[in-house]
């Protein structure tokens, strides 16, 4: 019987598409419950590892996982030495596919398994498939109805090569050149699923023996790497550094396992005893190698995610502090990342107003808050700065999928963007009065001294609370503390207007003075609800920036 190369080509084709469709249906089933899940438990390395297990095991797709964690640390939701758990989580997740083929794939009739699946769950697509939950569901059978149709056309393609191949041609090969072909098998195919499904069935054929499988096996485990290294690329800081991780994890891995080869097939063969069914000792065999990787770095995990960071260094000047490391696909993540680039807008503003009044930094902030507002190395002037800062903000928060978010989320999103363009017009009034203040301080009146002071001690104070609320020292007292924020903002503009009245009157200021000190006051009023509009849209939910407007409402018409 001839080798039917197509039949082979074909059952590949097919369980890749069969393990495609898994992964789609079960991330649109999983939907947002995997993303919190990940987001959740990682809290430390064991959480982390179990997570990337489970995470990889369900969705079926390592590189779906990962896609996660580059987006939640970036967004600072998660740390690097958690990332580096779920990944080595994620690496023996993969190895769930390896158990599900061995085990079912030459256990039962392939054929007959597949079928009904295929049957049912493409029957149900196209005539009950109207809502999404049903339609991926269907898919999902479908999928896994596939991957084992797939599996049989490798399986009968393989027993025909058997018939015609002599297994003494390839004896003399070192086994590193297997390690070479399973590595290139994966890289050319970017799937090591797909690798396994055939190295499993080449085993079963008895086209190749257990050591040359085991090597085999090896070499795909390192050709995962060429799709992390490709996918980091030209990419952001944060993916180079979790790709290097999942390089080097892979590669120690893959050296251990080589020079271990021959103690790890004895294990597996003679003493778990599993010489007479070798595909199960195969899956067995790759997830021990699996883990002994893990056993070797998660102990180590923050040393080396340290290291990593201290190695890989973002060299580009950001403007920058969370988004330019956040996938906007992942839109959580992008969510929080345009929260956290919120407050950072926000403080700059504030930083930029303190300058304009000549205001100590150190009035409002600590020296740690400074430090850790100023990470800029950027010459670019504050206001400046805030500017280009903003539009790379909203540039990004268009990338962000918005069908993505719930109801909820969504109205926080169109919040935040409110927040920004207030902040940012908050500098701006203050940076059109940089004459005026410079003429007010150059004038000999008492007056002008005294406000001028009044001014500085008005936004120390009020930057106190704002600077409080930021970091949510006591969120409860939020909507209060804004509430009092503005009343006294109203008040001071009140006071102002009458005692300059008086001043006018009394003919006590000339009217360079009197145009200085109006267009002043203005814009140091206007700064102040500005910015307080913009901590607003920040802090307060829908619901109370809602009680908040009817208050305010209360009090003009008073």
């Amino acid at each position: 019987m001839e080798f039917d190369f197509w039949m082979l080509f074909a059952g590949i084709g097919i369980f890749l598409f069969g393990i495609y469709l898994m992964e789609e249906s079960l991330k649109a089933i999983s939907g947002r419950a995997f993303k919190d899940f990940i987001r959740r438990y990682t809290s430390n390395r064991f959480k982390a590892l179990g997570t990337g297990t489970l995470a990889t095991a369900v969705l079926q797709s390592s590189s779906a996982v990962i896609l996660m964690v580059l987006a939640f640390v970036g967004a600072g939701i998660m740390q690097l030495s958690s990332a580096f758990g779920v990944i080595l989580g994620s690496n023996l997740g993969t190895t769930f596919t390896s158990w599900i083929v061995a085990s079912l794939g030459f256990k039962v009739d392939i054929e007959s398994l597949s079928l009904p699946f295929i049957g049912i769950g493409g029957m149900s697509l196209i005539f009950l498939g109207r809502t999404s939950k049903i339609a991926n569901y269907s898919k999902l059978m479908v999928g896994f109805g596939f991957l084992f149709l797939g599996l049989s056309y490798m399986k009968t393609s393989v027993e025909q090569v058997t018939q015609n191949f002599d297994l003494s041609a390839i004896a003399d090969y070192p086994l590193i050149f297997f390690v070479l072909i399973g590595f290139v098998i994966t890289a050319i195919m970017q799937s090591s699923s797909a690798s396994m499904a055939i190295i499993l069935t080449a085993l079963f054929g008895e086209v190749i023996d257990f050591y040359t499988a085991s090597a085999l096996v090896i070499g795909a485990n390192l050709g995962t790497t060429v799709t992390a290294i490709i996918g980091s690329l030209g990419g952001i800081i944060v993916k180079k550094q979790v790709a290097s991780v999942h390089v080097i994890f892979n590669f120690v891995t893959a050296i251990v396992a080589f020079i271990l080869l021959k103690p790890l097939n004895y294990l597996v063969l003679e003493v778990v005893g599993l010489k007479n069914d070798p595909v199960i000792a195969l899956a067995l065999f790759h997830t021990i190698f699996k883990v002994l990787g893990i056993i070797l770095f998660l102990p180590f995990t923050n040393q080396f995610s340290r290291l990593i960071e201290q190695l890989i260094k973002d060299k580009k000047v950001h403007l920058t502090k969370y988004i330019h490391n956040t996938s906007p696909e992942v839109a959580e993540a992008g969510l929080e990342a345009l929260h956290k680039e919120t407050a950072f807008l926000i403080e700059l503003v504030m930083l930029h107003n303190l300058q304009k009044v000549q205001v100590k930094w150190t009035k409002v902030f600590s020296q740690d808050e400074l430090n850790a507002i100023r990470t800029n190395k950027s010459k670019v002037h504050l206001y400046q700065q805030i500017k280009s800062l903003q539009s790379e903000i909203f540039l990004y928060a268009s990338q962000i999928k918005s069908n993505d978010l719930s109801e909820q989320e969504m109205l926080q999103f169109n919040q935040y963007l409110h927040s920004i363009r207030y902040a940012a017009a908050a500098a701006k009034s203050l940076k059109d009065i940089e004459h005026e203040f410079e003429l007010l301080q150059d004038s000999k009146s008492n007056y002008i001294t005294e406000e001028l002071e009044k001014a500085n001690k008005f936004i120390i104070k009020n930057y106190q609370v704002i600077n409080e609320l930021m970091n949510n020292r006591s969120p409860e007292k939020n909507l209060a503390k804004i509430i009092k924020y503005n009343t006294t903002i109203h008040q001071r503009d009140q006071n102002s207007v009458v005692k300059l009245s008086q001043m006018i009157k009394e003919k006590q200021l000339n009217a360079t003075e009197v145009a200085s000190l109006i267009s002043f006051s203005r814009n140091f009023t206007l700064a102040h609800r500005q910015i307080n509009l913009s901590v607003k849209d920040y802090l307060l939910s829908s619901d109370e920036t809602e009680l908040l407007e009817q208050i305010e409402n209360i009090e003009l018409e008073a």
